[in-house]
């Protein structure tokens, strides 16, 4: 599953957003590979997407909006949407198009209107044809069909296959999954020993419980050994520092995409305690691994990812700014200022060519004693 297309107003800190993940003609010489639907290789779109922002610039309000607006369309609760409206006596908006590898593609809009707490929708979907683009899906769209009610408008539209980790201190968040199936217990293993045994030397083994199903034991180098099992809380596991926790919920991602469990996968803030360069690795490796039609969001503060060899439009850069009526979210695709992708946005970056750099002179100017 690709995201396409997201507007979002008055929902959590965005206001009149709206940025596309699509990209409107075809890359020569590109080193991402397959950033189209096998079957429908005119409907491109942006693979993965790697989001670097400073604090509280909204990357990870970009997460819990994608995943709030998931959870309505699959459970059709409107207390999740009502969740995210930042204010509730304004006018609440949101538009999403998505599509798949088999072809299928929808957009769904949802309102709420000022002074009001009735939530409308309109779900419009399609099949696309082999020569279809991103553009012309969306020019076939029916604009005649109304708002609905949203259980109406919801009614028999099944939606899946997502895979968000945020940091533990978000809630629901501050628990280990580690379901597997008994025939991938030694891959789901190994992959959790290569991760944490990288991240954290004192560890030496990584093996499937045999009591306990969906479940691990961490042993360490002086054979002290640490059973974790699925739902467990991340933050009790002892001995674990704080930056192999995240690792656990790196390997689980990492576990994900390589058996294509989910088709979108929103990585936020997992490498915040965990070294440049195995962050630079772990998401190598997770772009290599992902498959017909499966997209990648990747938060980071780290600007050493932005001298990775990827297509210039990979790059985002979010900030806030602040206006008379409130703070609103600026987002800037690298692509949009820079078409070329054999120059390096790192080098850019750094010489603010973004305009999204931190201004840090309050601190500098801070008085000495």
């Amino acid at each position: 599953m690709a995201v396409l297309r997201l507007d979002l107003d008055n929902v959590l800190c965005f206001n009149d957003f709206s940025t596309d993940f699509s990209y409107p003609k075809k890359l020569v010489n590109t080193s991402l590979e397959g950033e189209f639907f096998a079957r429908f290789p005119k409907i491109r779109y942006r693979k993965v997407n790697i989001v670097v922002g400073s604090n509280a610039s909204g990357k990870t309000s970009l997460g819990r909006a994608l995943l709030r607006i998931f959870r309505f369309l699959a459970d059709k609760e409107s207390n999740t949407i009502y969740s995210v409206i930042s204010r509730p006596e304004k006018r609440c908006s949101i538009l999403m198009d998505c599509a798949f590898s088999n072809g299928f593609f929808f957009r769904a809009e949802i309102k709420k209107e000022a002074n009001s707490d009735e939530l409308l929708v309109r779900l419009r979907q399609l099949q696309a044809e082999a020569d279809d683009t991103y553009e012309s899906l969306v020019a076939k769209l029916d604009e005649t069909k109304p708002f609905e009610n949203y259980v109406k408008a919801l009614d028999q539209f099944e939606f899946g296959g997502w895979n968000f980790s945020f940091p533990s201190t978000e809630d629901g968040f501050d628990l280990v999954s580690c379901k597997y199936e008994e025939k991938d217990k030694k891959e789901f293993c190994n992959i959790y020993k290569d991760v944490l045994t990288t991240m954290d030397s004192s560890i030496k083994d990584v093996y499937p419980s045999k009591e306990i199903p969906d479940s691990f034991v961490i042993v360490f180098q002086d054979k002290d050994a640490v059973a974790v099992t699925h739902k467990s809380k991340i933050n009790s596991i002892r001995r674990l520092s704080s930056g192999t926790k995240y690792a656990v919920n790196i390997a689980g991602v990492m576990y994900s995409i390589k058996k294509h469990e989910n088709g979108f996968y929103f990585v936020d803030e997992q490498f915040s305690y965990v070294n440049s360069d195995i962050e630079i690795a772990c998401l190598t490796k997770m772009i290599s691994l992902l498959g017909d039609g499966e997209q990648l969001f990747f938060t980071t503060h780290n600007t050493e990812l932005l001298a990775l060899p990827l297509p210039n439009h990979a790059f985002n850069f979010i900030h806030k700014t602040q206006e008379e009526d409130g703070s609103k979210i600026i987002w800037t695709n690298a692509a949009s200022l820079e078409k070329r992708n054999n120059v390096n946005i790192k080098n850019l970056y750094d010489n603010d060519f973004f305009g999204v750099s931190p201004d840090v002179n309050k601190i500098l100017n801070i008085a000495e004693d």
